[in-house]
C-alpha cells in the first residue's frame, strides 16, 4: 500500500494505491475549494452518515456492528478515476463498472471512529 496528499493553495491531489499479484491499482482525485458537511438528503450525506457496518463470518452469519463518529465534511472532486485491473480484485461485474468514469465521487476530511462490538445477525 502507499498514497499521496498533496496541497497547492485550495487544490488536493489525494491517491491511495494497492498491489494486487504483483500490479498496482490506485484510486485517485483532485478537488478545489474547501469542505462542508455534505448537503441534506445527497449521496455524500447518505455514505458518509451510515453508523452501520455488516461483517460477513466465516460460518455463513453476518455480524452487525454499531459505528460512531462527528459528521465528515467533505469535498466535491474535480477529477477521480481507477487505474488497475479491478476484475482481478472485484470480479468481471465491479471490475467493468470501476474502469469506466465514475457516476459521482468526493473526498471525505474523516476523522476518529469507534466501533462498537458486533453482534449475529439472525
Amino acid at each position: 500500500m502507499r498514497h499521496r496528499l498533496e496541497t497547492k493553495s485550495s487544490r488536493k491531489i489525494v491517491e491511495y494505491q494497492w498491489q494486487v499479484d504483483g500490479s498496482w491499482c490506485k484510486l485517485s482525485a483532485e478537488t478545489d475549494g474547501q469542505p462542508s458537511l455534505p448537503r441534506e438528503g445527497s449521496l455524500e450525506q447518505f455514505i458518509t452518515e451510515h453508523y452501520w457496518g455488516y461483517s460477513a463470518q466465516r460460518s455463513n452469519g453476518c455480524t452487525e456492528y454499531r459505528v460512531s463518529h462527528v459528521p465528515w465534511q467533505v469535498w466535491t472532486t474535480t477529477t477521480a478515476a481507477f487505474e488497475g485491473d479491478a476484475s482481478a480484485l472485484y470480479g468481471r461485474e465491479l471490475g467493468a463498472i470501476l474502469q469506466r468514469r465514475p457516476d459521482s465521487a468526493f473526498v471525505a476530511a474523516g476523522s476518529p471512529v469507534i466501533v462498537f462490538k458486533g453482534h449475529k445477525v439472525q
